[in-house]
């Protein structure tokens, strides 16, 4: 796998240690990790991510409220909404703001990294379309 641009974004410091330092062991990547959805959005505006891995409750700026902001900054970056205080009623609304999936911290690792590297193939495509589109639209005016 091509290395990835990948932004943890989780309160718990130690939490994002620990899936740091595996998702570096599984692909060879170092993520980058911040605590709140303010600075997350601050790191997306200055960056360029495939993923990001967000947890919803965090004090201030909350998951779903990032991952709107988020999407209006960067809509092709793939969003993995990562908790520990999953609903029916959360997951839809991930899902209605754009999330690429919705992962419950007790599920950990074993679901997480699939989602992942799915969201990254999407992010990967999405590139792919839009280059094609835009070739084949400067194609056609010239």
């Amino acid at each position: 796998m091509k290395k990835m641009k990948l932004l943890i974004v989780d309160d718990e410091p130690a939490l994002c240690k620990v899936l740091a330092d595996r998702l570096h062991v599984l692909y060879g990547i170092t993520p980058e990790v911040c605590h709140s959805g303010e600075d997350a959005l601050g790191k997306v505006r200055e960056n360029v991510y495939d993923v990001v891995i967000l947890d919803i409750e965090m004090p201030g700026m909350d998951g779903m409220e990032t991952l709107k902001r988020l999407k209006e900054i960067s809509p092709k970056t793939q969003v993995v909404m990562f908790t520990g205080h999953g609903s029916e009623e959360r997951y839809i609304l991930s899902d209605t703001l754009g999330a690429f999936n919705y992962v419950d911290k007790i599920d950990g690792l074993s679901k997480l990294a699939p989602m992942i590297e799915g969201a990254y193939h999407l992010r990967k495509a999405l590139e792919d379309v839009y280059t094609d589109v835009a070739l084949n639209e400067y194609s056609r005016r010239n």
